[in-house]
């Protein structure tokens, strides 16, 4: 196995092949006889379309097609796909019915919004036809504002709706929170604004579409997070066609973060055009339509309330969050919005909780999950209004979670919100977290840095999601017979390394060295179905069908080689790469009894609840009250993710989510003109991604707790970071500002921002 087994800090095995170019990305793709796509955006984000003339474009050089929202019509096919699951206090068919065609036919509702779809020789004649075509918008007014959608003035989006409010959900016992409330010592109230983010990943979204007229057969390379869901929602869901003559291919995929689970106009578009030319067709993402053409995420203003008992404990929690949608459903609109409510519940005993989210249309980009969707607002709203109560309590924050905590030996515990906690010591995460920390000495420190003209402040963030949603997920794994491990896997990967943990799988269940493992996603063509990527769910679904597979493999083995040494199965022993008869030295390796009978099989592994990680985060910043700059100083990280396959991949995902965290809280934001609903923040001049130097050392340490809804009791690891990292910075930062009387910012906390509120309290 040469070291290469689970829970072991090994070396990805897909770095040296990336880091030496041999990586093959979307714009990597390049297919002989290939035709280029070009998306004509609007630049209104709100308007009536009276004309759309096409004519002097057709005419222009290179130019083979355009296709228009009408044509799209006459065609007969479907709109764009929205998952909406019926689950209690909510019921799809109650939703605004908003028809999202790849191309806009009456109205563009954000800038952005697709109007016509050339395809050229190149890329730049398509771009140059773009400029001919002549389209009469009426504009109109539009909304951006996420507090104000809902309002009667406000302009409406969908006509035929009369409302911009797209669905109410509840969730949890109304009744009983309000009779906490009315019975409660103490209770607070805040209203906290969640900005817009954009996942902005290395890769910009793309796609190549080759149609085989012979075959009536289409290879699609896309980069998606969900390799046989893209191939449903294009050929059943929208051209109307057979899945099994299309073929979906994934290949490195750089970056996602839930943004390139969505399906986006562009797919569809350039799979028809290919399908109408019999040639190739490529759309690649300038950096520019990104900003105006990806989902968004996040983009909450929520009112939150919490009561408590004389005794600090924890009574009830009220929540209404106004969420935004953007003009139109993304394909996982909901998910965000009303399946990340667990994190409400938190580490915490509180016996009710109400939740209500109002979900409301504006003209700005769909918004879809990203980085733990929706849980990380969820842990940001329990931990900014923990924080408010005992600040207002007079209370140390620490204590205050302390006296709330669920312990260990209350599980499996069932939350108000309906969530079931399997395992986790969230005590224990918070103890380590500020021993670690040194919180009893943060006093001295900050005295310190105020003698040096500093506000110096500390903040925690304690998080419980949960992750692995039930579902399934498919392997199958092969022995050729040179005795290697060809896996096939229903995962996609985008970045997180995923090979390199079903190899250390492979090596420990086969006794084999890492080189002899070859492993392949995100391609429909290996397997009959796949799930896909997205919400920590590889390492506990993928790895177990992984496990399954192999396992299943083992058993047929064994039954080719009990046959070929004429023994009893039950006498049949593996280990170290071979099959042995117990008590002789009888022995056949897996290459020979691959070569005896053909050595595979496919395994499934299918769950029906969640795990749920955990984790602690203390944070330390500094603040420079003559510019508003925060320094992040320290920065603890205490989780519980269960069993660890790769301790080194497992701590980059914890790093990623907290830098990713720590961009939402100090300088990402998607900003539009309230007035004319432009984009303001369309380029990397505007949207300001953290760098290196915005981020301290990150000191990671583990409390697991295994759990059993999995074979290899993990947990997940790619969003619990992003869950405790936004609360704890935020905390961090107005616990510096608290001394001077400010007790509350809205994210992100900008310099300007920052300097703002110390100059109005200068001022006051």
């Amino acid at each position: 196995m040469d070291g290469f087994g689970v829970n072991r800090p090994v070396a990805r095995t897909e770095d040296p092949r990336l880091l030496t170019g041999g990586g093959r990305y979307i714009d990597d793709v390049n297919l002989p006889n290939q035709l280029y796509g070009y998306l004509l955006r609007s630049p209104h984000a709100h308007a009536r379309l009276s004309r759309i003339d096409i004519a002097a474009a057709k005419m222009a050089p290179g130019v083979r097609d355009i296709l228009t929202g009408a044509d799209w019509v006459a065609a007969g096919f479907g709109n764009m796909p929205y998952i909406a699951n019926p689950m209690p206090g909510f019921d799809p068919k109650a939703m605004v019915q908003a028809m999202h065609r790849p191309l806009a036919v009456d109205k563009v509702r954000h800038v952005g919004d697709g109007i016509a779809y050339i395809v050229a020789e190149s890329r730049s004649q398509a771009k140059d036809a773009a400029e001919l075509i002549e389209v009469d918008f009426e504009p109109l007014p539009s909304i951006t504002e996420t507090a104000r959608a809902h309002l009667a003035e406000a302009p409406v989006i969908w006509d035929e709706a009369g409302t911009n409010v797209a669905y109410v959900f509840n969730q949890g016992d109304q009744a009983a929170v309000n009779e906490a409330f009315a019975k409660a010592t103490h209770t607070v109230k805040q209203r906290i604004v969640i900005n817009r983010l954009t996942a902005s990943p290395m890769e910009t979204r793309g796609i190549v579409a080759n149609y085989d007229p012979k075959q009536d057969f289409c290879t699609i390379y896309l980069g998606n997070q969900n390799a046989f869901g893209a191939r449903a929602q294009i050929a059943d869901g929208l051209l109307h066609l057979p899945t099994d003559r299309f073929r979906v291919i994934a290949g490195d995929v750089g970056g996602s973060f839930g943004m390139k689970g969505a399906m986006y106009p562009e797919n569809p578009l350039t799979v028809w055009a290919s399908r109408r030319l019999g040639r190739p067709v490529k759309w690649v993402s300038e950096r520019s339509e990104a900003f105006q053409s990806d989902a968004h995420a996040r983009d909450k203003v929520v009112d939150a309330e919490l009561a408590l008992d004389r005794d600090y404990k924890f009574i009830a929690m009220r929540i209404h969050a106004y969420s935004n949608v953007g003009a139109y459903y993304s394909t996982m609109t909901t998910f965000p919005i009303i399946l990340s409510t667990s994190g409400l519940a938190g580490c915490y005993t509180t016996p009710a909780i109400h939740f209500k989210a109002t979900a409301v249309f504006s003209n700005t980009n769909p918004t879809t999950p990203y980085r733990g969707s929706g849980r990380p607002d969820a842990a940001y709203l329990g931990e900014r209004i923990i924080d408010f109560a005992a600040r207002e309590l007079g209370l140390d924050p620490a204590e205050l979670r302390r006296r709330n905590f669920i312990q260990r030996a209350q599980m499996p515990y069932q939350t108000p919100l309906g969530a079931k906690y399997d395992s986790g010591d969230f005590p224990k995460n918070q103890e380590i977290a500020l021993a670690k920390a040194d919180y009893a000495g943060f006093a001295t420190r900050r005295t310190e840095s105020k003698a040096h003209g500093k506000l110096r402040g500390i903040g925690i963030g304690n998080n419980v999601e949960g992750a692995a949603p039930p579902g399934q997920e498919t392997a199958k794994v092969e022995i050729d017979t040179d005795g290697n491990a060809i896996l096939s896997v229903g995962s996609t990967d985008q970045g997180q390394g995923h090979a390199t943990m079903y190899t250390q799988i492979a090596c420990e269940q086969l006794g084999i060295t890492q080189d002899r493992v070859q492993v392949t996603e995100g391609d429909t063509d290996t397997l009959e179905t796949g799930g896909g990527t997205g919400g920590s769910k590889v390492s506990a679904l993928g790895a177990s069908a992984v496990y399954e597979a192999i396992r299943l493999v083992v058993e047929k083995g064994t039954t080719i080689a009990a046959r070929a040494m004429k023994a009893a199965e039950s006498d049949i022993a593996f280990g170290d790469g071979a099959f042995t008869v117990k008590g002789t030295d009888k022995r056949l390796t897996l290459a020979e009894v691959a070569q005896v009978e053909p050595l595979a099989a496919t395994g499934q592994f299918k769950t029906t609840a969640p795990t749920y990680p955990s984790g602690s985060h203390v944070c330390e910043v500094e603040i420079d009250p003559d510019t508003g700059h925060v320094t992040l100083l320290r920065y603890i990280a205490v989780t519980d993710i269960g069993r660890t396959i790769n301790p080194t991949q497992s701590n980059g995902q914890i790093h990623g989510g907290i830098v990713q965290a720590l961009g939402q809280v100090l300088s990402e934001n998607i900003a539009y003109d309230p007035q004319t609903g432009q984009l303001l923040s369309g380029s990397f001049m505007d949207y300001a991604m953290p760098r290196g130097e915005s981020m301290c050392r990150i000191e990671t340490y583990d409390n697991p707790v295994h759990t059993t809804v999995n074979p290899l009791g993990v947990k997940g690891a790619g969003e619990i970071g992003a869950g405790c990292g936004v609360p704890a910075i935020m905390n961090a930062v107005i616990d510096a500002l608290s001394p001077l009387g400010i007790h509350h910012i809205d994210m992100p906390c900008t310099p300007e921002r920052v300097w703002r509120a110390i100059q109005g309290v200068s001022r006051a």
